[in-house]
């Protein structure tokens, strides 16, 4: 049996188009799967050319191939060709020639395998890519973006960034954060120290443009902390104008105090009744103050959770269809390899291939670098829900049933940096049934004091929190073993602005705002304390509303 029939035996089912060539580039046989794109559809194939089975067009590009395959020795290109079923088939044709016995070139032989459908893929993918690079290139030309070394020095800064500061992209690259006018307290160069992976610092920070103007950002820090450095990625929003409106507030109750003041002098008579006033305007100002800056904290928080959700949604959802994509194409190469004889040149190659490019790794590699974008995209769903939650405090005070347990998590979840370095949380949940209660505000009221709770340890400490309920009413505990509060203090700790924090580290309002909150819910807080041992809060909520 000649070696040309031979081959032709061996490939006549083969699941791709396969076929052979004399010296003078005629046919000696073709498989079904190449008579499936001839225009005859013909079996019979000896001694034809390319002319005789195919247009003229596609015929001329095959038989180029073909003769630089008889001078070259081997041979590849890529076709496009329609199959019996009208289906247009991107097909890679491989060639090689072979010699007869005198060792003369005799022929050529050629297989095709079909890679429509790496091409489809590889056309979603690169679209992928575009949608991503979009998104990108969007919140890099409209956000206020650095991203800096742990030295301070720059590695990129934002078009938004470089207009606000003054300073051009070359000249910050050439310097660092804390040359360009940026002013940052002790607090937070310790925090920005001692920040951890998947950990978030959120600031304030006024500065100086390269022009002399004074302005202000709210910053949202990340650490990007590989094994070899240490970079932080920043977004800020400018809050100038916030700060302005606020001081020239501030300027206004200091006109009115003076105002007052000299009203004092001119009419004692009426000395008792407008220092009383006073100090009840200058109350209403300070918790109007706090008010406004919780909700804009609420809706920056709410505005960052909008923001990273539409992009994650994006990456999610394609790193699900890559998944899907790959395990076909996984599940085709597996077939493809099961379809080949163990001993052919075609296996023989396709295994020294993937040696030689370590494919099982590949292979495995790519399934757990699935597993961890998708981990990786769990947990900033997360962190966007528990921004969500608390950012509802700006929303409308509107009264719904809410689960109790839930906002106390997503409170901790805010708070978490707070009291994470000194504290260890303790919970104790009873059964609760909904509430009708504004949600939001009850965060607060827990933020408030779990904030307090903290502050009130001074090393290492815990703070239990436990729930239960009685008759109609639920009771939320929250216990520290702090250093207490001082007998003489615990009739005055609701008072506004009754504080026992050193200046400027607190307001005195906290309690107070949470106070009213607890009564505008028909519920009630009691605090029991001792010196040396620690405080506890219970706070006392109705299950429904009248």
């Amino acid at each position: 049996m000649n070696a040309p029939f031979f081959i032709s035996k061996i490939c006549a089912h083969f699941p791709f188009p396969a076929w052979q060539k004399d010296a003078s580039l005629r046919y000696i046989w073709a498989n079904a799967g190449w008579s499936d794109f001839s225009k005859n559809k013909t079996d019979s194939w000896l001694g034809g050319t390319n002319f005789d089975f195919f247009d003229k067009e596609i015929a001329q590009k095959i038989e180029e191939g073909d003769r630089y395959c008889l001078q070259a020795g081997i041979s590849e290109e890529e076709i496009s060709l329609t199959n019996s079923k009208g289906q247009e088939r991107i097909l890679k044709i491989h060639r090689m020639h072979y010699y007869d016995e005198s060792n003369n070139i005799s022929g050529i032989s050629a297989l095709a395998i079909d890679i429509t459908y790496n091409k489809v893929l590889l056309r979603q993918m690169e679209n992928i890519m575009s949608e991503v690079e979009i998104q990108r290139h969007a919140l890099h030309k409209n956000a206020l973006i650095t991203i800096t070394r742990a030295d301070g020095s720059f590695i990129y800064a934002s078009e938004p960034f470089c207009l606000l500061s003054g300073y051009t992209q070359a000249e910050l690259l050439k310097t660092n954060r804390f040359d360009i006018g940026l002013i940052y307290s002790a607090e937070f160069l310790q925090s920005i120290q001692e920040i951890q992976p998947y950990e978030t610092l959120r600031f304030e920070t006024c500065a100086k443009s390269k022009k002399g103007e004074e302005y202000w950002l709210e910053t949202l820090l990340v650490p990007m902390i590989t094994e070899t450095e240490k970079n932080y990625y920043e977004i800020s929003c400018n809050i100038t104008a916030s700060k302005l409106r606020e001081k020239l507030l501030e300027n206004e109750v200091k006109d009115r105090i003076i105002e007052a003041n000299a009203n004092t002098l001119a009419l004692e008579i009426r000395n008792a009744e407008l220092i009383k006033l006073n100090e009840q305007m200058h109350g209403m100002q300070h918790k109007l103050l706090q008010s406004e800056k919780l909700a804009s904290i609420g809706q920056l928080a709410a505005g960052i959770a909008h923001e990273i959700n539409n992009p994650i949604g994006y990456v999610g959802s394609n790193i699900g269809a890559l998944d899907g994509y790959l395990k076909e194409i996984f599940t085709m190469q597996s077939r493809y390899e099961s379809s080949l004889e163990k001993n052919s040149i075609e296996y023989i190659k396709l295994m020294e291939e993937k040696k030689s490019i370590d494919y099982d790794f590949i292979k495995d590699d790519i399934s757990s670098l699935i597993i961890e974008s998708r981990e990786g995209i769990k947990r900033v769903k997360g962190i966007v829900q528990n921004l969500k939650e608390f950012s509802r405090i700006d929303s409308n005070q509107i009264w719904e049933e809410a689960d109790i347990h839930a906002g106390i998590t997503s409170t901790l979840n805010i708070v978490q940096n707070e009291i994470k370095y000194k504290s260890e949380v303790i919970l104790d949940y009873g059964e609760l049934p909904l509430i009708k209660c504004v949600i939001s505000q009850l965060n607060q009221v827990f933020l408030n004091i779990l904030v307090n709770a903290s502050h009130a340890i001074e090393k290492q400490g815990k703070i239990f929190i436990s729930t239960r309920q009685q008759n109609q009413h639920i009771c939320i505990s929250f216990r520290d073993n702090g250093k207490g509060i001082a007998a003489e203090h615990l009739s005055k700790i609701f008072d506004p602005f009754f504080t026992t924090k050193p200046v400027g580290h607190g307001t005195g309002l906290g309690l107070s705002l949470s106070y009213g909150i607890i009564q505008e819910h028909h519920g009630r807080i009691d605090v029991h304390s001792k010196q040396g041992e620690g405080t506890t809060f219970d706070i006392w909520l109705p299950i429904k509303q009248e």
